[in-house]
């Protein structure tokens, strides 16, 4: 099997992975994003992002569309705790993210739809000639040496693939093939953030 190279191997296209790939793509350092999903799924995940995610986002260039297509800001917040389902407790702490006023110019908080950011961020990614990304394309395996990494893939048509790469980057989620194939058998385990 043919064995291509590119710098960055991203694992995963969701909006973690695609902004990754879109800030190499501006500083022309090659990518390859392989996504399982043959298009941006449309149910609902993530939801908000801070201003950290804002400037994110105007650094890639997509500042236009921050209130225009991705969210729109999200104002008072009341945080609770515990696990229980039980909503109506005690906040102990509020926070009012409607203002511009503080360290970073930006409403602290957006309530975005995840659909509409990927497809921002993907045409972000399109707009590289540095960046490639691989829809319908499933991790198989993944080794590793000195001189870095070697992945092998299935595209969507069954047939295998093989690239060796600087870095790879897993971006594929809690139940994605970094985690729970390369990852967790060797010992590698997500803390829980709650007992």
């Amino acid at each position: 099997m043919a064995c291509e190279t590119t710098d960055v191997i991203i694992c995963g296209c969701g909006p973690t992975g695609a902004l990754l790939s879109a800030y190499l793509g501006k500083m022309n350092i090659s990518n390859i994003v392989l996504e399982k999903e043959a298009e941006i799924t449309t149910d609902p995940r993530g939801i908000a992002l801070d201003e950290d995610g804002i400037r994110l986002l105007q650094g890639a260039g997509l500042y236009s569309s921050v209130y225009s297509e991705i969210g729109t800001c999200m104002q008072k917040f009341k945080f609770i705790g515990g696990t229980d389902p039980v909503l109506d407790k005690r906040a102990f702490i509020e926070m009012d993210y409607g203002t511009t006023e503080g360290g970073t110019g930006h409403v602290g908080f957006i309530c975005h739809k995840q659909p509409a950011l990927e497809k921002c961020l993907r045409d972000a990614m399109a707009s590289s000639k540095y960046c490639d990304l691989r829809s319908g394309c499933e991790v198989t395996s993944l080794s590793e040496d000195d001189q870095g990494t070697i992945c092998q893939y299935r595209d969507a048509t069954g047939e295998e693939h093989q690239i060796r790469s600087r870095f790879f980057i897993g971006a594929d989620g809690k139940t994605g093939f970094t985690r729970k194939q390369y990852l967790e058998p060797r010992g590698i385990l997500m803390e829980q953030a709650h007992q």
